[in-house]
């Protein structure tokens, strides 16, 4: 109904529509671009009311004329006084018998009182005192044009007839006109409105309602010229008691919301309290003030309100209220489709894709028809500004990295080792401290070669790429196990590293298929198999018969020991959190990056954070000079800190800190994300931002890892133009294609307002990843954008519910 703040009243944050907008009205302008509906009918001056009897005169004895003398002719001789009468008769008995109609059939009378699209219906609750007015006012005119005949005063007394059947008429053309607005032949109507005023009665409520049949019909001019004469009418209703509700309705069309307000606070006349209510509801919603709105409407029970508070509560972020109005509102056959459309629009809000199909599915089956649905509401695609503000940033910058099993995988991910034959032959090819920590030759080398030379040889180039990962070359060494596995594609080693680099980078689709088929190749390396599993976790895939044999292998292992951490790490993929305390429990002596993140995010799943802030202190001292470790080490001591502390020991401490930035660079991408993340929301990014495009200026090479990191950093600092530009050299000179990569630059290019070139990007990004949900998302929405919606059905169809997008939102277009 109004423009949307999803998170408090007079927010300028992201709105479900910054839409279902109405217009914003200026004061002294006529409310614009807006359908219109008519007042109730049975406005009109409310006062004293009379019972109707009709009089009849005493008889008298004729007399015989004098000479000269006119002879008086009775009332009851006069042919053409009688058949004014009966003429009036016939009027007033067609006036009574259609205001008994009225009255009766009050249920059936839809009559509009305030400037929505929902057109929200009124019973004609007071029909029966305006209906009891105009009786009393006929009677009370018929008796003193009676008098007047009876005293011999005939010409006055036929002027009074006269005014009785003009009267008459005056009535009879403004409940035409009303029951032809509700009939929406606005042309009709007012042409009626225009007669009432003419024969100078209802004036002001007939101008009020003509003027409302202008707006309809989009005559601005019209409009203008009726309400301005409602204004000069309205000094005449001065002794009504609708006086103040027929100010508030001149104020309200002509866009005087807060005089408005002052006299719809006024009105306390039954029924027009609730349309008071109503439509001060209405203005507090264009002045964003939405609770108010809220609470006016919720005050008021004449008017079915459920979709205009469905749309309020979807204003504010309240979205399951927004639902349960919409939902009531479904069931009224006038406002089935563009609640249908609203409750579409906060589904995709929310995450909701399936729910959203299924109950489009379900209203129409021609797709045609669901089209028309999506496009009631015209959206426009835009970044989640959450995202970029730093104070909205630190209130929802979460402390606890093992919040979702996610960002537990990436962790795993991070500190997982690199597979090789000989620890001791690879070391010699990796310039790398702490080799131990990130390689393993633990795997039963007969799996794969069969003589010691091919052995070693193999060894050597696996070893060489693994030297690339380690220093932070990784989509180098992701492109060299590419180019290995071609020559050893039943290399299991080589499908875990690869699988490993991927699931680094982010690409969990294609490391799930390296991941399990090193398992396949090699059923005892059971790191391949639970990392397969976590990866078909947070792609969605189905593993119930994949899980259940790996389940089995280890079971029938003998050399595997229940304390083993490839067992345990089964039950976090598992979410079997209990079943891993026993190993909790036990006193190891392996200080390996990998076991002790996991023991840490184990500890943090069943509520032991102090044992878990024990583990990540060990980790910190095993890897001093790690950017993720040291972010995970000061998280671990500020997490209880105010947000506002936290942020000043974050700058304290990541100024002094000597940390090893290649990782940002060009390592795994969760450390660029981390570092960023914690460098807004210290208020420290623009000097990062600076330090690197230092970097790069000084630097002999155009280092790919150095702009992808300024590139990423770009964005967050909302330095968009740049980004897309670091984004298109990545893209066309270096060459880089990967999906998380192509993702990222269609953020730069919807930030720097170039719409066609994001859904280039989205498309190559989701041909190099079928499975990355965040294109899917933003495609689906840049589709439906351009009322292509056939497509962005089809993307929305491939997502499951509860997720959402981090980067993308939509507005209404107003």
């Amino acid at each position: 109904m109004a423009e949307e703040n999803f998170d408090q009243e007079n927010s300028s944050k992201e709105r479900l529509d910054e839409g279902l907008e109405e217009f914003k009205g200026q004061e002294g302008e006529a409310p614009q671009d807006e359908e219109l509906t008519t007042l109730p009918e049975e406005l009109s001056n409310k006062e004293e009311s009379f019972s109707f009897k009709r009089e009849s005169a005493p008889k008298e004895e004729e007399k015989p004329l004098e000479q000269n003398e006119t002879k008086e002719i009775a009332w009851y001789q006069d042919k053409k006084f009688l058949s004014l009468v009966a003429g009036s008769i016939i009027i007033v008995c067609s006036l009574i018998f259609t205001l008994f109609y009225l009255t009766f059939n009050g249920d059936n009378i839809k009559a509009d009182i305030i400037a929505t699209k929902q057109q929200e219906t009124v019973k004609n609750e007071a029909l029966d005192e305006s209906y009891q007015y105009n009786i009393a006012k006929i009677d009370t005119m018929i008796k003193k044009a009676n008098a007047l005949y009876l005293k011999g005063e005939i010409e006055q007394a036929l002027k009074a007839y006269e005014q009785i059947a003009i009267y008459n008429e005056s009535l009879s053309s403004y409940n035409l006109g009303v029951s032809q607005m509700n009939e929406n032949k606005f042309e009709e109507a007012l042409q009626n409105f225009k007669k009432a005023i003419n024969n100078g009665e209802n004036q002001t409520v007939s101008a009020i309602n003509a003027a409302v049949c202008a707006l309809r019909l989009n005559d601005k001019e019209r409009f203008k010229y009726y309400i301005d004469l409602a204004q000069v009418y309205l000094p005449k209703e001065g002794n009504s008691k609708l006086y103040d509700y027929y100010l508030a309705l001149i104020n309200f069309y002509k866009g005087y919301y807060p005089e408005a307000l002052q006299m719809f606070q006024k009105t306390s006349t039954e029924p027009y309290s609730d349309s008071a209510k109503y439509l001060s509801a209405k203005i507090y919603s264009k002045m964003d003030l939405n609770s108010k709105a809220i609470t006016y409407l919720k005050e008021q029970n004449s008017l079915e309100s459920s979709l205009s508070l469905g749309l309020l509560y979807a204003r504010i972020g309240e979205y399951q209220k927004a639902k349960n109005a919409l939902n009531t509102a479904l069931k009224i056959e006038r406002d089935f489709n563009q609640s249908l459309a609203a409750i579409t629009l906060i589904d995709l809000k929310i995450g909701q894709y399936q729910e959203m199909l299924s109950r489009l599915n379900n209203a129409y089956k021609n797709k045609e028809d669901r089209y028309r649905i999506l496009d009631t509401y015209k959206i426009k695609v835009n970044l989640n500004k959450d995202l970029f503000n730093i104070q909205i940033a630190q209130e929802n910058f979460s402390r606890n990295f093992f919040k979702q099993p996610k960002e537990q995988f990436d962790l795993l991910f991070y500190y997982a080792p690199y597979q090789v034959f000989d620890s001791k032959q690879s070391s010699l090819y990796i310039k790398k401290a702490n080799i131990t920590y990130f390689v393993d030759d633990s795997v039963d080398a007969s799996f794969y070669l069969k003589t010691g030379k091919a052995l070693s040889s193999t060894n050597v180039r696996i070893a060489s790429i693994v030297n690339l990962a380690l220093n932070q070359r990784l989509k180098q060494a992701n492109k060299g196990f590419q180019d290995l596995i071609k020559e050893y594609p039943e290399h299991s080693i080589l499908h875990y590293n690869l699988a490993l680099t991927y699931a680094q980078l982010k690409n969990y689709n294609l490391a799930y298929k390296h991941f399990s088929s090193s398992y396949h190749l090699n059923p005892k390396n059971y790191l391949a198999g639970v990392f397969a599993i976590f990866c078909a976790k947070i792609s969605g895939i189905d593993t119930t018969k994949f899980y259940n044999e790996i389940q089995d292998n280890i079971s029938n292992d003998k050399n595997l020991t229940p304390s083993s951490l490839y067992r345990n790490m089964f039950f976090l993929a598992n979410e079997d959190y209990t079943s891993i305390l026993p190993y909790l429990d036990e006193v190891k002596k392996d200080n390996h990056p990998l076991s002790l993140i996991f023991e840490a995010i184990a500890f943090k799943n069943n509520n032991l954070d102090n044992q878990a802030d024990i583990k990540i202190a060990q980790l910190k001292s095993e890897l001093p000079n790690d950017v993720l470790s040291n972010i995970l080490y000061f998280n671990s001591l500020n997490t209880k800190q105010d947000i506002k502390d936290y942020a000043q020991n974050a700058q304290i401490y990541f100024q002094n800190a000597k940390l090893d930035y290649k990782s940002i660079f060009g390592g795994a991408i969760i450390a660029r994300e981390k570092y960023t993340s914690l460098m807004q929301i210290a208020g420290l990014l623009n000097l990062e931002r600076q330090k690197f495009k230092d970097l790069l200026n000084i630097s002999n090479t155009r280092d790919e890892g150095l702009i992808q990191a300024l590139a990423y950093i770009d964005i967050f600092s909302l330095h968009f133009e740049e980004a897309y530009a670091l984004y298109n050299t990545l893209i066309d000179n270096y060459k880089v294609n990967d999906s998380h990569t192509l993702f990222l630059a269609s953020v730069a290019a919807i930030g720097s307002n170039n719409p066609n070139s994001a859904i280039a990007l989205l498309q190559l990004a989701k041909l190099k990843d079928n499975n990355n949900k965040e294109s899917k998302a933003a495609l689906g929405l840049l589709y439906q954008q351009v009322q292509n919606y056939e497509p962005a059905l089809l993307q929305y169809k491939d997502l499951p519910d509860n997720f959402k997008s981090e980067f993308f939102t939509f507005e209404i277009k107003r």
